[in-house]
């Protein structure tokens, strides 16, 4: 089979509790040269709640059917297979555009209707896109569509088929300006291509840090009653980022809590900062110089230690 390229774009009714509710599904499929071999807005019903500002007038990108047209539709589980078999064709590559996106709600409405997930692994032209132009902060679809020189004329922002078209133009003046082939451009930025499991075991990670953080702050402020002993008095401060060290900084949250001392959210001064090991003489000197003490974790650990 021929090697064919399938960009796609998903919109949602609404995404309360951080779960996206899937109304449309478009996508155009192509070849190396740009040639459209297939295309289509597969709308659904969300059979959920519309969040209010997708239908305000005063948005200017409202969602681009109306309310009784998507409620009049069959749900995901109607379009799940037919949407399983173009992601999963042999010979395929999936595109899109800030597509962790809509990984995460393709996935969301596998689990919300109990069916298989889809396996595939997608590339984010959003982000070969800010990395060409060394954007930090990256740009909208349209407004690289406009960079770029991309028309849009009889295209509907917010129409998932569209909005899918869109990414499909863009990708192709983008390599049109760098004098890329299709394929040779995601040859190129393998690195950016997300997968399924990628996304779900980053779920994992990011559910882990939201749960641990949310005990960390239980302990901000607090003095335990039932001590361990009474090796630390006064107040200490995290001097890493806790997020990329979730459980170390929980263990330590927790033996300031039992060993006598007071954990602060934001220590600035009176207290005692605990750095990684491997902290710079000159941030241990920028600290001290806030009239702050410093620590690092092992001697912390050897202060606490119990015999």
């Amino acid at each position: 089979m021929d090697k064919s390229y399938l960009f796609f774009d998903i919109e949602c009714a609404n995404c309360f509790d951080g779960i996206g509710k899937m109304c449309s599904f478009g996508y155009v499929v192509v070849n190396e040269n740009f040639e459209i071999l297939d295309q289509d807005d597969v709308v659904m019903n969300p059979e959920t709640e519309f969040d209010w500002y997708l239908f305000d007038p005063k948005n200017k990108c409202n969602l681009a059917y109306s309310k009784d047209y998507f409620r009049a539709q069959h749900n995901f589980e109607a379009f799940h297979s037919g949407i399983k078999k173009l992601m999963e064709a042999p010979d395929r590559k999936i595109l899109g555009f800030s597509s962790t996106n809509d990984i995460g709600f393709l996935q969301s409405a596998c689990e919300r209707y109990s069916l298989p997930s889809i396996n595939y692994a997608c590339y984010d032209l959003a982000v070969i896109v800010n990395q060409a132009n060394q954007v930090e902060k990256g740009k909208g679809l349209e407004e690289w569509c406009s960079i770029y020189g991309v028309s849009r004329d009889g295209l509907v922002s917010h129409k998932s088929q569209d909005d899918a078209k869109m990414t499909m133009l863009l990708a192709k003046a983008f390599c049109e300006k760098n004098k890329l082939g299709l394929e040779e451009l995601l040859e190129k930025n393998r690195g950016i291509k997300v997968s399924v499991e990628k996304y779900l075991e980053q779920r994992e990670i990011s559910r882990h840090i939201k749960e641990v953080t949310a005990k960390i702050a239980e302990l901000y402020g607090k003095k335990s009653r039932a001590l361990l002993s009474h090796k630390l008095s006064g107040n200490y401060g995290f001097g890493f980022k806790i997020k990329t060290n979730i459980d170390e900084a929980y263990k330590i949250a927790n033996l300031v809590y039992r060993h006598g001392g007071i954990l602060i959210k934001s220590l600035k001064k009176d207290g005692t900062v605990i750095v990684m090991d491997d902290i710079s003489e000159e941030a241990v000197k920028a600290l001290s110089e806030k009239k702050l003490k410093v620590i690092r974790i092992s001697d912390f650990y050897e202060l606490v230690r119990m015999e």
